[in-house]
């Protein structure tokens, strides 16, 4: 429950931050000249740091969204002052509106193939290709493209909702919905969610596009919300377990320098699992890894789950002691060992037919059991790695007692 919990807020601080944005943009009239200076700049300064942040964590696709959030936000600015130039501030928004969503729902479908590499490469050429076009338009003074941007597609009248283009709002609407998918398809990725909240912040800002302070605050906040995506990617491949999503070892080792005076400690193996993979293969046994990790996840009694190494894990307890935590660790037991883990035929079919034979389908179904040792901090264990030892040296007890059971 309170890793549910943290990970809710860990995922809607991109949304708090837009909301922050919002209550900002209604206290501009008590800004001094100065701040108002600073708020014109902040957002190349939150965009070069970003860049930068992207650039040292090989995080691709927030680069790209935020050179495209950059070169969009100085159009806006400073385009229309240049001296010869035949492109009207009317223009470059309608061009803006529709840049920002297909670019985000472009590059939202990229792979992380790294920025100073040959897929980089052809990724800023994209960019500038989007940026020659738009030159060559200004300096042509044609408009009959951009007539097409601002017209409708569909036979819905949205001009007394929102002064941005149909055919942009249809955009805005499709990329949200890729997003959404891509959500829902990844398990809560902090980068969709925070492309999503970036997509929200534009369609807001370019709906009320008559102040362009609006503009600087609310991109910035979306470079805020693109770096915090970074920072959160990173921090959790450096911390949590790819395979099942729990906390890594080096989480479990900062975990136990936060530990107090009294604690106990739980070491948990998978029985068998070396020669469940030698018959099942490597492919199903990540699967009852993961299984097994899942169930972890929702230990009782104040226990923290980590993956250890290899099928072994690790739950730590704060404050608690022996006599504690056994019952839960009794409970957590006993539903793996009632989890049924469904193996497949090897051979099953990749046919789209509705009717599939009885040899394609669930050839049949396992059951997973666990041993667990435990310790606690006490006078003869008197430190973390004294307690995970004497934890490990129960846990092989508990393997030589015959299994699926815990031993202290």
């Amino acid at each position: 429950m309170r890793t549910t919990i943290t990970a809710f807020f860990s995922r809607a601080i991109p949304l708090f931050l837009i909301a922050a944005a919002y209550f900002l943009s209604t206290r501009t009239n008590a800004m001094s000249d100065s701040q108002l200076a600073a708020a014109s700049l902040s957002p190349y300064v939150i965009f070069g740091v970003g860049a930068i942040l992207s650039w040292k964590f090989n995080r691709s696709r927030e680069f790209y969204i935020l050179i495209i959030l950059a070169v969009c936000l100085a159009s806006t600015t400073y385009l229309p002052e240049i001296p010869g130039m035949a492109m009207r501030k009317e223009d470059i928004y309608s061009i803006i509106c529709l840049v920002i969503p297909l670019n985000i729902a472009l590059f939202s479908f990229f792979k992380e193939r790294g920025i100073i590499s040959l897929w980089g490469s052809l990724r800023i050429a994209l960019i500038l290709a989007e940026c020659l076009f738009l030159f060559w338009q200004m300096k042509s003074g044609d408009s009959k493209w951009l007539n097409l941007l601002n017209t409708d597609v569909v036979p819905v009248n949205l001009h007394d909702v929102t002064p941005i283009p149909q055919l942009s709002v249809i955009a805005f609407v499709v990329t949200l919905a890729i997003l959404l998918v891509r959500l829902i398809v990844y398990r809560s990725s902090s980068q969709e969610i925070s492309f999503i909240s970036v997509l929200l912040a534009m369609f807001y800002v370019l709906d009320q596009s008559s102040s362009p302070l609006l503009y600087s605050i609310f991109f910035a906040v979306s470079g805020v919300v693109l770096i915090l995506s970074i920072i959160q990617d990173s921090y959790s491949m450096a911390f949590s377990d790819e395979l099942t999503g729990l906390p890594s070892r080096r989480a479990l080792k900062q975990d136990m320098m936060k530990l107090g005076f009294n604690y106990t400690i739980a070491m948990l193996d998978i029985d068998f699992f070396k020669k469940f993979n030698d018959t099942y293969g490597h492919d199903t046994g990540d699967e009852v890894l993961k299984l097994v990790a899942s169930t972890l996840q929702d230990v009782t009694g104040g226990g923290r789950a980590f993956r250890y190494g290899g099928e072994e894990f690790t739950i730590l307890f704060p404050g608690k002691n022996i006599n504690d935590v056994l019952p839960h660790l009794e409970e957590l037991r006993d539903k793996i060992s009632k989890r049924a883990f469904t193996l497949r035929a090897k051979g099953r079919s990749k046919s789209k037919s509705k009717k599939r034979s009885a040899s394609t389908k669930a050839t049949k179904q396992i059951y997973i059991t666990v041993s667990i040792g435990v310790s606690q901090k006490n006078e003869k264990y008197k430190t973390t790695e004294s307690v995970m030892k004497s934890a490990d040296t129960a846990l092989y007890r508990a393997k030589k007692k015959g299994r699926n059971c815990v031993s202290k």
